[in-house]
């Protein structure tokens, strides 16, 4: 056995969990994303409680909906894609990803984990290996929210996040990245700004 070749696969099979889970989140339909209407590329029904069981997340946008069935297949889980048409006088399609009963269980074991490697003790020493997988992470969570979140409002700057702790995710990936991130706390969530270089300094 190929004790490296087996670390890589089980370390990028827990990116694309971690991934998973944070579009989860963004949609705000199960686990901690605390919102049943997402914001931007993410459009789920406010009564989520009545869909049926196994469903794991709803999307207005067959590319986020088909990226959460890939990631969950990478990470050992199948789903599927029904699509169907919501509202009465203004029509739209919805994509649901079908899972089965203990996905999202994994996900939120998946959360936590990557919640952990991105977000503990900074000043902690990490090996060469943790840094590059704490960059995997951090570049799987931006994926995830930019896939799925949009601006705050029209013509607004910003990514609108529902919860605290995704937006917590979210600073960190980016300073991993080395990318400065901003974070103001509005009615209905966090607002995170991208900073120019020179204005983060």
């Amino acid at each position: 056995m190929n004790i490296v070749s087996t670390g890589e696969r089980y370390r990028a099979s827990t990116v694309a969990a971690f991934e998973a889970a944070v579009l989860v989140r963004c949609t705000g339909v199960c686990g901690g994303g605390g919102r049943a209407r997402a914001l931007g590329g993410s459009r789920v029904r406010s009564a989520f409680t009545h869909a049926p069981a196994g469903v794991l997340a709803e999307f207005s946008r067959s590319v986020a909906a088909e990226r959460l069935v890939e990631l969950l297949g990478a990470a050992g889980h199948s789903a599927s894609v029904h699509r169907y048409t919501a509202g009465t006088r203004h029509r739209y399609e919805i994509f649901r990803v079908v899972t089965g009963p203990t996905t999202a269980a994994f996900l939120d074991s998946a959360w936590q984990q990557g919640y952990l490697d991105l977000c503990g003790v900074p000043d902690q020493p990490r090996s060469a290996r943790q840094i590059r997988h704490a960059r995997r992470l951090a570049e799987s969570a931006w994926r995830g929210v930019l896939l799925v979140s949009g601006p705050s409002r029209s013509g607004s700057p910003g990514l609108r996040v529902a919860d605290l702790e995704t937006a917590t995710v979210l600073i960190r990936a980016g300073r991993t990245m080395s990318m400065p991130v901003r974070m103001s706390t509005r009615p209905g969530g966090q607002i995170l700004l991208v900073m120019p270089q020179q204005a983060a300094a």
